[in-house]
């Protein structure tokens, strides 16, 4: 190779170099700025990793294990599965028409309190927290929720058919 080549090689290798230098930091930059946009939140969402102040509220629902709720076991007649599940230490719930809400009291869990209240209707009362997607209810109390007057109407009418029978077979 003579030497006119070779310098015409060096140069045109430097000319390259200098080249990728000046463009990589912008190609960077810009890939930087697309990941920044990716990872904010849309403005009309809170995001799901916020967490919302603890506030009082009167919640009603359904006593379930999280385990009879999530494997599908937790349906109306399924109270003995559901109180087994939560004397064998499960994590309680309430299941409201909104969703699944873990229960406890303190670091205690209440169960105590849970315990005779499996697969019923409820109102419980208490400090609801909210962070990254998962609410607790802190519950101070949680009592039966009082049945809407057609239902104990209904359940009262078939006692009072049964007492007027019995006379009639005598």
């Amino acid at each position: 190779m003579n030497r006119l080549n070779v310098r015409w090689i060096i140069g045109s290798a430097a000319c390259a170099l200098a080249l990728i230098c000046m463009v990589t930091p912008l190609t960077v930059q810009a890939q930087a700025g697309k990941s920044a946009r990716a990872k904010q939140p849309a403005a009309s969402r809170t995001p799901a990793t916020a967490e919302r102040p603890p506030r009082e509220v009167t919640l009603t629902g359904r006593v379930v294990s999280v385990h009879a709720y999530m494997t599908g076991q937790a349906d109306d007649e399924a109270t003995k599965t559901i109180s087994d599940g939560l004397r064998a230490g499960g994590t309680a719930a309430l299941e409201t028409p909104t969703g699944l809400i873990v229960l406890g009291q303190g670091n205690t869990g209440g169960m105590r309190v849970l315990l005779p209240l499996a697969n019923e209707q409820v109102e419980a009362h208490g400090r609801l927290y909210e962070k990254a997607g998962v609410k607790f209810l802190d519950f101070d109390t949680v009592q039966a929720a009082a049945q809407p007057e057609e239902e104990a109407e209904e359940e009262a009418a078939p006692e009072e058919e049964e007492e007027e029978e019995s006379p009639d077979e005598e």
